[in-house]
């Protein structure tokens, strides 16, 4: 007897995830980023930056650190093993005695931007009001676009915010929950937030009951001779520090921290505990060597003597970049602020000069790229206002001076014209 086969036919990639997906997973993503990726010519340098460069990692301290690590076997054995979800106590007592605080307020994230996404899971609800500094780090709203909340802007100047602006609607009642800023070598900019606008904010979240979450994620990285306030006062119990090891030590890493205000650990932990546990045992304990907490002796300066070395680095590479825009383009190049950090915020004077079509030239013809403008403020479609975020950190000073040098070529040709 012939048989036929009544195997069900198959479901279409598209039905399934129009059937299984939950309404978060489904949701269109609406973050800007830093606009369309574009595919790279062969041999291209492009210049958008964000990371260390190779030559500042501390490859001989982490050496060192995971070679005493792994000869230790208790130690080693330990590092493997489950932990709690704060963190290893010698690493957060060692954050703790910086940060000024008990050791309680420390919990050790996966870097950085999973603070951030932890503290907006723990304070956020749909349709909550948050204030962002415009221009910001847009790479924020992959998070916050699922929470779905209205943004306030805090417009940033040459000289600082508005806060007149903020508080003007304040007093006429809008109540933020939170507060979002990077206070030391902004991103994109460069400005570093005086004490007293510091102060100030802090004064107005006091009164009006919302918190300052501090993204710090450049500190230490200053450029010599420039000095930086104290970050926002722990002491206040709606302030929050997000930091990260990555712009030092190395991003492949995945290690930052939040210090929270008492009323906030327990919410925060608990989140993290239901997420993924804990941040990697291992890495944990390799940093805890190189920064010297606990018994250890710090290797190679620790984190202070390291990111010394590299700011340093930073700020030849800084003045390199700047020097030959504004030499070799008509008008010359605006510089804002020169304070520290991993980026150069540049105005090109020449008002003639289309940057998006500069853009496209120096990605399909040239062989680099810069991130335009447009992707800092926070109302879509703004234009460019003459403005590119340049990476200096990520390439050696040759690197930096060939991806310059072809985004001058995509700058001054003809068909970057309005």
């Amino acid at each position: 007897m012939t048989t036929t086969s009544t195997a069900p036919a198959r479901l279409s990639p598209e039905r399934l995830a129009g059937g299984l997906l939950s309404a978060l997973g489904a949701r269109e993503d609406r973050s800007r980023g830093f606009g369309k990726a574009a595919g790279a010519l062969p041999g291209a340098v492009p210049l958008l930056g964000g990371a260390p460069s190779a030559d500042a990692l501390p490859l001989d301290a982490i050496r060192r650190a995971t070679a005493a690590l792994t000869e230790d076997p208790q130690a080693l054995v330990a590092a493997l093993q489950y932990n709690v979800t704060p963190g290893i106590t010698p690493l957060r007592e060692w954050i703790a005695e910086r940060e000024g605080v008990d050791a309680s307020r420390v919990l050790i994230t996966n870097g950085a931007f999973h603070g951030l996404s932890l503290v907006f899971d723990a304070l956020l609800d749909r349709g909550d009001r948050i204030v962002v500094e415009d221009p910001t780090y847009p790479l924020i709203f992959r998070d916050l676009q699922h929470h779905e909340v209205e943004v306030l802007p805090l417009a940033l100047g040459e000289d600082g915010f508005d806060i007149d602006a903020l508080e003007a609607r304040l007093e006429a009642g809008a109540r933020p929950k939170l507060l979002y800023t990077v206070p030391d070598f902004h991103n994109p900019t460069g400005f570093v937030t005086p004490a007293a606008q510091r102060e100030r904010l802090t004064e107005l979240a006091e009164r009006y009951g919302f918190v300052i979450v501090s993204d710090n994620a450049y500190a230490g990285l200053g450029f010599p001779g420039v000095e930086v306030p104290a970050d926002y006062d722990l002491g206040s119990e709606l302030v929050v520090h997000v930091r990260t090891f990555s712009k030092v030590l190395g991003p492949g890493l995945r290690l930052g921290y939040l210090v929270l205000p008492t009323w906030l650990v327990g919410p925060a932990t608990r989140l993290r505990a239901n997420q993924d546990q804990h941040s990697s045992v291992l890495v944990q304990s390799v940093v805890e060597r190189i920064v010297g907490a606990g018994d250890h002796a710090p290797l190679d300066g620790g984190l202070d003597g390291i990111a010394d070395r590299a700011r340093a680095a930073y700020a030849d590479r800084f003045d390199l970049v700047a020097g030959l825009l504004d030499a070799a383009l008509p008008g010359g190049v605006t510089v804002d602020h020169r304070s520290g950090g991993i980026f150069l915020w540049a105005r090109v004077e020449d008002e003639g000069v289309d940057l998006a079509a500069a853009q496209q030239l120096a990605r399909t013809r040239f062989g680099t790229d810069a991130v335009l403008g447009r992707f800092f403020f926070l109302e879509e479609g703004t234009e460019d206002r003459g403005r590119l975020r340049i990476g200096i950190s990520h390439l050696p000073e040759d690197g930096l001076r060939t991806g310059v040098e072809r985004l001058v070529g995509a700058l001054t040709s003809p068909e970057a014209r309005r």
